[in-house]
């Protein structure tokens, strides 16, 4: 024979709800910031933007920083936006 389990007293949940709202609107924002561009998606955008070879990429501050050479083997550099994929900074030397 089973135990039934009594139901949480209605004050306590009442009392555990604008603790759970918190934690739901901090964790919200740390959401909304999750990476959407992956390193495939940086590259292809590179590529489309003028990178011809790749000689560093890596994710910092919230932005993909691809560093190569363009078709004419100058020094190029793009960022990318992590969340939208949008070009950010190109910067060719």
């Amino acid at each position: 024979m089973t135990t039934p389990v009594s139901p949480l007293p209605r004050a306590l949940v009442l009392s555990l709800a604008p603790v759970l709202t918190a934690c739901v609107l901090v964790a919200a924002p740390a959401l909304a910031q999750t990476p959407t561009t992956g390193i495939e998606d940086a590259l292809r955008i590179a590529r489309d933007n003028g990178v011809a070879s790749v000689t560093k990429i890596e994710l910092d501050d919230g932005k993909w920083e691809v560093e190569g050479r363009n078709a004419d083997q100058r020094e190029i550099e793009i960022d990318i936006d992590r969340t939208s994929g949008k070009v950010l900074k190109t910067e060719t030397r």
